[in-house]
């Protein structure tokens, strides 16, 4: 397994609340629509994905991913960076984990109620 982050970056990402999202939504290409992945769960700085492909550590995007705040359904919009990427247990899938490197503070805050976090993250 490549790994872009130091042991030191994975305890605190680890430490951060993830939540398992309902129905795995689509992670989607913000430029040309296709499908990079599905959500399998999501913190407030980072997601992990399955995905058909492997993703390279490294690989930056912008997605959107269509969320449910309570009965409501919006979508965010976030840059992302893939710091891993495993294959599934020879099942044809990959596991990739993504640090969110760039949010908007209305979609910061959409993010934050989806995951119960209300802290803002610590800063660089």
């Amino acid at each position: 397994m490549m790994s872009t982050s130091t042991n030191a970056e994975k305890s605190e990402q680890r430490r951060q609340r993830r939540v398992t999202i309902p129905g795995h939504p689509q992670i989607l290409d913000a430029h040309n629509g296709s499908i990079l992945g599905q959500l399998v769960n999501l913190s407030v700085g980072g997601l992990m994905a399955v995905s058909p492909q492997g993703i390279n550590c490294g690989t930056v995007r912008q997605v959107r991913i269509p969320l449910l705040v309570g009965e409501q359904s919006v979508e965010i919009l976030l840059g992302i960076e893939s710091l891993w990427c495993e294959d599934a247990n020879d099942s044809g899938s990959h596991w990739t984990g993504f640090q969110i490197i760039d949010i908007s503070p209305e979609h910061r805050d959409i993010l934050n109620s989806v995951v119960g976090d209300q802290q803002p993250p610590p800063g660089p």
